[in-house]
């Protein structure tokens, strides 16, 4: 009897045992299936935040590389800062030239999905994605000479302050969840699809003054909403890193623009049409690339507004004595001047400052650059071709003029 009892007992600890164990596993597998689902929840997030970004991108860059005519690809839209024409609210549209859009000066607001013709992109938390265009790219006011060379103004670090990419013709932000106190109230019932405000401040980090001490602030204090740059410097944006700051970006570049603007037919078109101005057959060579006199105002008309954006490409000389040139490889008439189209730069040339842009060893090789001077080239052996061609950009471009 007694060792039947010891047997039920052993029995009943043993069973509380397992029971126990049990609960242990099923706590330990609730726990594993809320991380995955927690883990599930998060890439389905950042993908959705991801997929977005890439949409905004190529939207942006097909808009600016689209537009007609040619002298204006490369231009970005100004951000949706929630109003249209005569400060009525609206949401969606870039917005037009307003008090305090200087020129050169970055501006900040949501991306102007209806303009692009998209839907609403937003990213894994639900936010309307946010958008921050370089000064000299955004296309009002315009800069005076935008081309392949010209720097954009914002530069993208870690959470060190260590530059990850600079010059940078703007910027897309996935801004993701409020932080710190941050004010995303709906300001007006026009905005009705992104809901909320326009002040960058309640989206772009960090919110809280005090930690703008030791991080850089991802919007332009200052000014109005915080939309603008008090200056033309490049302002410093930086990628989420603390506990301050979980905004996401995806950049844009003047290179990623300027590489779909120089594939459109008619950019090479415009090039050859510039080339063959008559313009140059008489204007006074001056400078270093000849060019000095050049003003592009008193070229024919299909032709000055490009030639504003992009005579730092130009180079003007005198031959010796009027004497064929090289053009595709057959030599030409004879000429008594050559203007050439310099090309995209190669790995060795520089074109940052105004001395590098003054330099002809900047924008000529080979022959041309031996033979260039000014007002009178060295030589007579000019060569290069008829025609720009995308495939091989940074080839001179030579006219014959007679």
């Amino acid at each position: 009897m007694l060792r039947t009892l010891k047997t039920t007992s052993n029995q009943q600890q043993g069973a509380a045992m397992i029971f126990m164990l049990l609960i242990v596993v099923l706590g330990a597998a609730s726990l594993l299936i809320h991380s995955l689902n927690q883990l599930t929840l998060k890439i389905n997030r950042d993908q959705k935040t991801t997929k977005a970004l890439s949409l905004a991108k190529m939207a942006l860059i097909g808009d600016s590389v689209s537009q007609m005519p040619v002298n204006s690809a490369g231009y970005l839209r100004l951000p949706d800062l929630g109003f249209t024409i005569g400060m009525i609210p609206a949401e969606g549209s870039a917005a037009p030239n307003f008090t305090g859009n200087n020129k050169d000066y970055s501006v900040i607001g949501k991306l102007p999905w209806r303009t692009l013709g998209l839907e609403p992109l937003q990213d894994g938390q639900g936010e309307c994605l946010w958008y921050v265009v370089s000064g000299h790219f955004k296309n009002t006011p315009s800069t005076n000479t935008l081309n392949w060379d010209t720097p954009g103004q914002i530069n993208l670090v870690d959470a060190d302050g260590n530059i990850i990419a600079n010059n940078l013709a703007a910027l897309i932000v996935a801004t993701g969840p409020a932080l710190d106190g941050q004010n995303r109230t709906q300001a007006d019932p026009a905005y009705a699809q992104c809901s909320g405000n326009y002040d960058a401040r309640n989206y772009l980090d960090p919110y809280v003054l005090s930690n703008t001490a030791t991080e850089p602030t991802n919007y332009f204090s200052g000014s109005l909403n915080n939309r603008v740059t008090t200056n033309t410097f490049n302002s410093l944006i930086a990628i989420g890193g603390s506990a301050h700051n979980n905004d996401r970006f995806l950049l844009i570049t003047p290179n990623e623009i300027f590489r779909m603007v120089m594939r459109r037919a008619d950019f090479s078109a415009q090039v050859s049409s510039l080339l063959n101005d008559v313009y140059f057959q008489s204007v006074t060579i001056a400078g270093n690339k000849g060019t000095d006199n050049v003003n592009c105002n008193l070229l024919d008309a299909v032709n000055r507004y490009f030639c504003k954006n992009w005579i730092e490409m130009l180079l003007l000389t005198q031959l010796p004595t009027p004497a064929p040139v090289s053009i595709d490889g057959a030599l030409t008439v004879n000429c008594s001047r050559v203007v050439i189209f310099g090309g995209m730069k190669n790995t060795t040339q520089l074109r940052l400052s105004a001395s590098d842009k003054t330099s002809p060893a900047n924008y000529l090789e080979g022959v041309n650059l031996v033979a260039f001077a000014t007002p009178v080239a060295l030589a007579s052996h000019f060569a290069g071709t008829s025609a720009f061609n995308a495939k091989h950009p940074s080839s001179d471009v030579i006219s014959c003029l007679s």
